[in-house]
């Protein structure tokens, strides 16, 4: 089976929402986003299901040693290291793609991190957008804050995220109960983001 295709299954179960914000995305670019966007949803599956920060520091060491190796030789049999190479590379380099080790290094330490900038960042590259926009929008998804401005083509998916985060931090401040992920309500708002920009 296609390594793009047994991660792109994984990131559907992992967050279908990240998943049909891929769907979104420009044709040439949506499996190299598939991959990065799986690639972050596996780092926070390790962090969310280490008990020992020790052991979590190693897991994520190994995950930074690979993806740096991605630059000098074959990835090795594991879907999304070959998924990675295959699809974000020459775009972004594997040390590019270690630098997320950083966020979620900070994450399992206790400390909220801006990793969704530096995923956002790689993420513009991806999509042939322009990279300053993306950290804007990585911001604030990181402080569930929606942008007071459109956004442009390319980077309308991402912005759905952003949309859905600051949406689910309302909920919140409204002590009302969390949103199911995935309903059609989310979806709708989705689409109209894509849509229209904002």
């Amino acid at each position: 089976m296609d390594p793009l295709s047994i991660i792109a299954d994984e990131l559907k179960q992992r967050d279908r929402e990240r998943w049909l914000a891929c769907l979104y995305a420009a044709a040439p670019a949506r499996p190299g986003l598939v991959a990065l966007l799986a690639l972050d949803a596996e780092l926070a599956q390790l962090v969310a299901t280490t008990t020992e920060p020790l052991l979590g520091e190693i897991r994520l060491a190994w995950w930074r040693d690979r993806l740096i190796e991605l630059d000098t030789q074959p990835a090795p049999a594991q879907p999304l290291l070959q998924a990675l190479q295959a699809r974000t590379l020459p775009r972004l380099s594997g040390s590019d793609l270690a630098g997320l080790e950083d966020g979620w290094l900070a994450r399992l330490g206790g400390v909220q991190g801006t990793g969704s900038v530096q995923l956002f960042t790689l993420a513009a590259r991806l999509l042939g957008a322009d990279p300053a926009e993306g950290e804007y929008l990585g911001r604030a998804l990181a402080l569930a804050q929606r942008p007071p401005d459109r956004t442009s083509v390319l980077l309308r998916p991402l912005r759905a995220l952003v949309e859905l985060k600051a949406r689910d931090a309302a909920h919140v401040a409204a002590a009302r109960p969390p949103e199911p992920r995935g309903t059609l309500a989310r979806q709708a708002l989705m689409f109209k983001v894509v849509a229209l920009g904002r």
